[in-house]
């Protein structure tokens, strides 16, 4: 494995040290009070985990986590073969596009391949990939105008930690609805 770069293990360092929900493994016994004597000493299992909507330790736990190159089953993977519900705005025999379910702005929706063949992140396409990059794009604006973003809208694509990429099945987000700023996120 390849050593994580010195601005992840801060930030990771950082996260550690910060507010992250810590939640103890259900079942596991819970550590007693510090000022216990009589009690011995239990250790617990404690995970961190993102508070919704906290994307950059989303990210980074993903990142901790080796999902970029697990091969497990994503959550899109499972949107996909239906074990995970989502509100699908548009499906084809090469992507779909639904609802994102912590939006961003009034209209949010992701479009993402049905088979990831590879594609965990945009950095990580090669010319194989031309052909379906072609097509989420496409799609992502076809869909846009079916959700009627007539005034314009931003297609935003985050690659790794830096990039704030938590689920590692490449997805293509599309907001608008709404004035968007500029510059995005920096």
């Amino acid at each position: 494995a390849m050593a994580a770069p010195d601005s992840v293990m801060h930030a990771a360092r950082q996260v550690l040290r910060s507010s992250v929900l810590a939640v103890t493994r259900p079942g596991a016994p819970r550590a007693p009070p510090r000022n216990s004597a009589q009690v011995p000493r239990v250790r617990s299992r404690t995970v961190a985990m993102a508070a919704p909507g906290d994307e950059q330790t989303a990210a980074l736990e993903a990142h901790l986590k080796g999902m970029a190159d697990s091969g497990e089953p994503t959550l899109f993977d499972k949107i996909v073969s239906g074990d995970i519900p989502a509100d699908v705005i548009h499906e084809d025999a090469l992507c779909m596009a639904f609802r994102d379910i912590a939006p961003q702005a009034k209209t949010h929706f992701l479009v993402i391949p049905k088979i990831r063949a590879g594609l965990t992140q945009l950095s990580k396409a090669n010319e194989d990939h031309k052909q379906l990059l072609g097509h989420l794009l496409y799609t992502a604006q076809a869909v846009a105008k079916q959700e009627k973003l007539d005034k314009g809208f931003r297609v935003v694509v985050n690659d790794g930690v830096e990039g704030c990429q938590s689920v590692y099945h490449l997805h293509l987000h599309v907001v608008g609805g709404q004035q968007l700023s500029w510059p995005p996120g920096c």
